[in-house]
């Protein structure tokens, strides 16, 4: 029987287990905030993977532009709809969003700016990037599925995508079923995606994973984020990273 969740510090061996050793591929990183710390494609850029790097914070993206090889995109990804337009983005270190509600419960904002809005697909164009992008990762704090409404699936068919998700309901897990994607495992908050023909399947103990963490858990968390919001309102506030 294969487990199918995994922790933070299984990230590098699996991706290269799904891969293989020694591959180079093309990645995207929408989010990609840090230059290395939680950072999802550091180690593919350091093996000799090629890609983009999308990060609407100016802060990040200057550190980013120092420190990392890869183009950087200074945008926030949205929906076609807002395209074109500006958005509030509302900061909290990590957890900074275009959300008015953070996706952990009960966090406040320490302040906001004012972000330039592209689509997905707009900022691959101009980047030149070929079909099929191999590595794709979304973490936007709560604001994944407006990034995947201007996110063509049919056109980029990326072959793995991870995708930040709480959990605190099956909107996002749902959506990309319904676009020809499947589940097939989770490292540390990632739901990890393939495409419905991809051999790789979800078999024994990681059937069972999957069934509780995305439905049995459900109640839980709904629990645990009251009760995050009756601290807030007290004054005590979740933790932050």
């Amino acid at each position: 029987m294969v487990r199918a969740i995994f922790g933070p510090e299984h990230q590098q061996r699996l991706v290269t287990a799904f891969f293989g050793e020694g591959y180079r591929g093309t990645f995207v990183d929408v989010g990609a905030a840090d230059v290395q710390r939680n950072s999802q494609t550091y180690d593919l850029e350091q093996a000799g993977w090629s890609g983009v790097l999308i990060e609407p914070r100016p802060d990040c993206a200057e550190q980013l532009r120092r420190e990392r090889r890869s183009p950087v995109f200074e945008v926030a990804c949205s929906s076609p709809a807002r395209a074109g337009t500006t958005m509030t983005l509302n900061l909290a270190g990590g957890h900074s969003s275009l959300n008015d509600h953070f996706v952990v419960a009960g966090l406040m904002s320490k302040g906001e700016i004012t972000v330039a809005v592209r689509t997905l697909d707009d900022v691959l164009t101009e980047a030149r990037m070929t079909a099929p992008i191999d590595f794709v990762s979304i973490d936007v704090e709560g604001h994944e599925s407006e990034v995947l409404a201007g996110f063509d699936l049919k056109h980029w068919r990326p072959r793995l995508l991870v995708i930040e998700d709480h959990v605190l309901n099956l909107k996002l897990h749902r959506l990309l079923q319904g676009r020809g994607y499947k589940w097939v495992q989770r490292v540390d908050f990632n739901g990890w995606y393939v495409p419905n023909n991809h051999p790789m399947r979800v078999r024994g103990i990681g059937r069972l994973q999957f069934i509780r963490k995305y439905y049995l858990s459900l109640p839980t968390r709904w629990l645990r984020d009251g009760f995050r919001r009756l601290r807030a309102f007290a004054g005590i506030m979740p933790p932050t990273r």
